[in-house]
């Protein structure tokens, strides 16, 4: 498969508290796949390396699976709790079709790592950011898709930072990332290969 461009992967990202995060880390097996309703996200460019994305709301009553947005070469589209996705529009032809409005319940059971504050210097042009490039980091521990423990990891993640990546020069930084992450690397969201 061609890849047309090299940009960083896009994220999942769950709706809480009514702030928008993005999902930087996942323990206790995958979220939502296309796989679960019968179709297989292909990859045509590395921000949507995995041929998909997906966004959430955890609220009291769960997790949710609200949007999935999906490209599949031959365009055998399956309903999912009888939504079909909105065509994609512009020019693009692999533009992504998006399944809107969905409240399908995500019985996830694990660690899920959020994220926001973006801190563009941390920039990665490639894979998932990590979690040490976002002011605001929290663990949640869900159980059948309920949280029963929040953890507050910002100051954990600031240290991380001022302990590498933002006191080396550009060059260190490159030799840095060159030994410590491959490309498989930057395309994971598992929080055990910190």
């Amino acid at each position: 498969m061609k890849v047309l461009n090299m940009t960083a992967q896009a994220h999942d990202h769950v709706v809480f508290n009514k702030e928008y995060f993005s999902i930087v880390g996942v323990a206790g097996g995958p979220l939502v796949t296309p796989e679960q309703f019968g179709m297989k996200g292909e990859s045509w460019s590395t921000d949507l390396y995995r041929g998909f994305y997906a966004n959430y709301e955890l609220t009291k009553s769960g997790l949710f699976l609200n949007e999935l947005r999906i490209i599949m070469m031959e365009r055998k589209y399956l309903p999912i709790d009888g939504v079909l996705p909105e065509k994609a529009t512009g020019d693009n032809e692999f533009a992504y079709p998006t399944y809107r409005n969905l409240k399908v319940p995500v019985p996830f059971t694990g660690q899920i790592r959020l994220a926001r504050d973006f801190i563009g210097e941390c920039y990665v042009h490639m894979g998932f950011q990590s979690p040490t490039a976002f002011r605001t980091v929290y663990d949640l521990t869900l159980e059948n898709g309920r949280m029963v423990k929040l953890k507050d990891r910002s100051k954990d993640m600031e240290k991380k930072r001022n302990r590498g990546v933002l006191g080396r020069t550009f060059r260190s930084l490159l030799r840095i990332i060159k030994r410590e992450n491959s490309i498989s690397k930057s395309f994971t969201l598992d929080m055990d290969k910190e």
